[in-house]
């Protein structure tokens, strides 16, 4: 039920105000982040920006060694003499290289896509993508690729259990071609490296490719400035309290400081390195637990340090109010909403997310949607797989702002509770050509509006008045037709144009009017001309928008 402060949708406030006559007018949202909204982003200088190192996120297909490969990349890194023993799991941990760090992020690879950029954490530069060569390119395998290719993050193609006998690194190069991943041997920008996980082949090359894509990306950060970083996990531990597991992504962050993460704050306790052991400090691109929050934070919120705790209790309370009106006003991602979305905005591409009953029904459907596609408006196909629309499916739509199509298939129950709390729409039909018809208008109503011309009527100057502070008004008689007081119009003077533009007032007698018809007589203003002259003829015409199609 709707009280007097209850926030409102364009086409309620628009129905209510077609009652009283009145224009609504969409303003266009402004999104602003967390930081810059309360003014915690603090602009960095050139000389302040240092090499930091760069955070990586493995994913793949399941059972194709992604857990294996972080391991061994962990172990060996210890043997080869760090410090400190096998790192602990606190969502992300630190290798050494030629003295060079780099970061991984150990949590399941398409959440540093999905979840984190759902709530705008941007916190991959490199995506690892792991193949095992005895098995090739698989569901998730493409899947992954998806979500890199959404969150415009570099690749590279980690080829492994090349120590089998059935290994084909061959195969694994000409199938990921088909998606779009070329290795840069064959003329595109993807590096493969070849590894084993399970012998500890190569695992060093995989590092170097690792760093030199590193310098490539000129990856920098301020560690001068006030912390800024994401929380990967939380927990509540029963003796210690709120945990949560930091990626430092700006600046230092340091035992006492004030921080905030959406709608809790604290002051750090306790910082802990991926070794488990107590530091004094954390930098950029560190990962390090934190104890101090006064309540659990959710994954994917932005921390910042704050100048006090007064001033973190104000953030808070403001975040926690601001989430309360986004939870009741989130506008669902449909192909209507997105239809209505481009008429505003510069935006001219399609998102979706195809699942089918079979592999040559993906390809059909995905045939037959593409060629909807002209020199305007374009399908583009984000993920296009067989089987049933998954809970991952949703949020990567989510996080890409796509539709999920389904032929033949239905979405589980995962999938149908994510896409209502997402606010993610799932179509579905038995019927490729329904879906193609859907799909067709909503580009539709992508293209650029065209207007035609509707005559409305002609009026004769009988007489021009002088009116102070306001200039010339026109005494007339309507000819034929009607005009409205937003007509455009042109004057003609002995049938030649000498003006087009909008009339500015438009009355009958003393009283303002919305429109005059055929035989009345009325009083007008021009806009932005004051030569009208008696005898001049005025032509009153409205511009009337075309419905397009894609044909």
């Amino acid at each position: 039920m709707l009280t007097i402060n209850s926030p409102i949708s364009l086409s309620m406030a628009e129905d209510l105000a077609a009652d009283y006559d009145v224009l609504v007018e969409e303003e266009q949202e402004v999104e602003l982040d967390f930081g810059e909204k309360f003014d915690l982003e603090i602009e960095d200088k050139a000389a302040d920006l240092k090499e930091r190192p760069p955070v990586i996120t493995i994913m793949g297909h399941v059972d194709h060694g992604k857990t294996s490969l972080l391991d061994a990349i962990r172990t060996t890194n210890v043997v080869e003499g760090e410090a400190g023993g096998i790192t602990q799991k606190i969502g992300a941990y630190q290798v050494v290289k030629d003295g060079k760090r780099i970061t991984f992020i150990d949590t399941p690879g398409h959440e540093a896509f999905t979840d984190m950029r759902a709530r705008g954490a941007q916190v991959t530069d490199i995506a690892i993508l792991v193949v095992a060569a005895d098995d090739g390119v698989m569901p998730q395998t493409v899947e992954a690729i998806s979500h890199a290719k959404v969150a415009k993050v570099p690749i590279i193609v980690a080829v492994n259990k090349i120590d089998k006998p059935e290994a084909n690194p061959m195969k694994v190069k000409q199938e990921l071609m088909e998606h779009g991943i070329v290795s840069s041997e064959w003329g595109g920008d993807v590096e493969f490296v070849e590894v084993s996980a399970k012998k500890k082949i190569n695992l060093d090359g995989l590092l170097d490719t690792i760093l030199i894509t590193a310098e490539i990306l000129e990856l920098k950060g301020n560690i001068k400035k006030r912390a800024k970083g994401v929380v990967l996990e939380s927990r509540l531990d029963p003796k210690i309290g709120p945990i949560a597991d930091i990626l430092v992504q700006e600046g230092t962050l340091k035992i006492g400081d004030v921080i905030v993460a959406g709608e809790v704050q604290g002051k750090v306790k306790a910082l802990l390195n991926d070794k488990g052991e107590r530091v004094n400090n954390a930098t950029v691109s560190q990962p390090v637990e934190v104890i101090g929050f006064n309540n659990v934070p959710d994954a994917g919120d932005t921390m910042y340090v704050i100048q006090n705790e007064q001033h973190a209790k104000r953030i808070v309370e403001e975040v926690r109010k601001e989430r309360k009106i986004q939870e009741t006003t989130k506008k669902t991602i449909s192909l209507e909403s997105l239809s209505d979305q481009f008429k505003h905005e510069d935006l001219k591409e399609l998102n979706l997310i195809l699942r089918a009953d079979s592999k040559g029904s993906v390809d059909a459907l995905r045939d037959s949607l593409l060629k909807l596609s002209n020199d305007e408006v374009a399908v583009s196909i984000i993920q296009a797989a067989s089987g049933a629309i998954t809970e991952s499916d949703v949020k990567l739509a989510e996080a890409a702002g796509a539709i999920i199509i389904g032929y033949n298939v239905r979405p589980t129950t995962k999938a149908l509770k994510e896409a209502e709390i997402s606010k993610v729409e799932i179509r579905t039909s038995g019927i490729i050509y329904h879906i193609t018809e859907d799909i067709e208008k909503a580009l539709a109503g992508m293209l650029e509006p065209e207007y035609k011309e509707e005559y409305l009527g002609r009026i004769e100057i009988k007489k021009v008045f002088k009116v102070s502070k306001v200039g010339n008004i026109a005494g007339c008689v309507v000819i034929d037709g009607k005009v409205k007081n937003d007509s455009n119009i042109r004057i003609l003077r002995d049938n030649v144009v000498i003006y087009e533009g909008k009339l500015a007032s438009l009355k009958r007698f003393k009283d303002d009017v919305k429109e005059v018809v055929a035989g009345q007589e009325c009083g007008l203003g021009v806009e932005n001309f004051n030569d009208i002259k008696d005898g001049d003829v005025v032509e009153a015409f409205e511009m009337v928008e075309v419905k397009r199609t894609l044909k």
